[in-house]
């Protein structure tokens, strides 16, 4: 049977070699484009830290004039490896979600050191901002990518629910979700969802995809990929019977 990973192609690929594993052939088909948006930073040099959200901002970085023993947070390790791949060698991870991130940068920064850079998507919760400026620290946001919505599924994807042979879908994001509910019902592709199984990567996640009537929504113990691997190698048997 068959999956569909709505991530970009790029972050897909390692997702469905692990998944076709355990018997699940992937589809992929991104329901966002990411579109790097260039910045510059004035003074980057008197930022005491950089926080980073998204392996997307990679790109923007590699423009700036960014020391690269600076001080990173990144909110995954596979944004960290990624970072560190890059040469920078001071770069820690939360393993986890946004909140995760934030006990990390006020245990290991001070109000008080200097300003915090934020390098982020355009689409973003404002968790980040709101926490951190109440404890006292002077945050500079940067907007450095932005994800354009999908306008369909891919054909093949679209085909494969029609036909009954999609088995699950997986979601990482609110956003994602929310735009997955839009083509599926831009394309009357919601009577073939009653069969499908969503895997989402968080309880927020879960929340906007309930919006459309699925056979069953599962939601990862922990926002990352190893985590909803695990997730689906817990249902496999249930999906391919």
């Amino acid at each position: 049977m068959k999956v569909i990973i709505t991530r970009t192609e790029l972050d897909s690929k390692n997702l469905a070699s692990k998944l076709s594993k355990i018997g699940l052939h992937s589809l992929i088909s991104p329901v966002l484009k990411i579109v790097p948006v260039p910045t510059e930073v004035q003074n980057i040099s008197e930022f005491q830290s950089v926080i980073i959200t998204s392996k997307n901002t990679l790109d923007t970085i590699k423009t700036l004039n960014l020391n690269k023993k600076t001080l990173m947070f990144c909110v995954g390790n596979a944004t960290a490896r990624l970072f560190k791949k890059a040469g920078f060698s001071n770069v820690r991870s939360a393993s986890g979600s946004s909140e995760d991130l934030l006990r990390k940068i006020k245990q290991n920064c001070n109000p008080k050191t200097g300003p915090v850079l934020y390098l982020a998507g355009q689409n973003t919760r404002g968790l980040i901002e709101r926490e951190l400026s109440q404890s006292g620290f002077i945050l500079e946001k940067r907007i450095v990518y932005q994800a354009e919505a999908a306008s369909s599924l891919t054909d093949a994807a679209q085909r494969a629910l029609r036909y009954g042979e999609i088995v699950g879908i997986f979601i990482f994001s609110p956003r994602s979700a929310i735009i997955l509910n839009e083509l599926i019902r831009k394309f009357s592709l919601q009577t073939s969802l009653k069969r499908v199984t969503a895997f989402c990567l968080s309880e927020a996640v879960a929340k906007e995809a309930s919006k459309t009537v699925w056979n069953k929504i599962l939601v990862s113990e922990k926002p990352t990929q190893k985590s909803i691997l695990a997730l689906a190698k817990k249902n496999s048997k249930s999906l391919l019977n």
